[in-house]
């Protein structure tokens, strides 16, 4: 699966954009001897002549981002696993990313951006996630 993205433009920079491949694999294994589940998912840019930049203008980001959850029931909701509902659960995130965003940016813009943006992603990123998972049946 490739996913194009495009970042909100911030004024003066080029619009940047990003095409990458997201990998997601399920890590029963290796999870924590109190979590429900371990899922690993990778994402890396990649270029396909197929999908060209979307203006000439436009400066392509590269990326590598590599996301662990975890599934963990709450202290205090202690029940058999088929008893639990969305409310008894919580996830476990930990994220890591190294960005290039292309172009030429000065490292003090760069700083400015990041602790702007990156809240900002994180919101945007679990208002997705739970707009998909809301309606769905619990999967333990």
């Amino acid at each position: 699966e490739y996913i194009h993205y495009f970042f909100e433009p911030i004024w003066p920079s080029a619009q940047r954009e990003s095409l990458f491949w997201s990998n997601v694999r399920y890590l029963p294994e290796q999870k924590s001897p109190k979590a429900l589940d371990l899922y690993m998912v990778c994402n890396h840019d990649c270029n396909l002549p197929s999908v060209p930049l979307e203006h000439n203008s436009n400066v392509r980001v590269g990326l590598t981002v590599a996301m662990l959850c975890e599934t963990v029931v709450k202290d205090g909701h202690e029940k058999p696993v088929d008893k639990l509902n969305r409310n008894d659960i919580q996830c476990q995130v930990c994220y890591c990313a190294q960005v290039n965003p292309g172009g030429w940016v000065p490292a003090s813009a760069l700083r400015i951006i990041y602790k702007r943006e990156y809240p900002k992603f994180l919101h945007g990123f679990t208002k997705y996630v739970l707009s998909k998972i809301k309606t769905q049946p619990l999967m333990i």
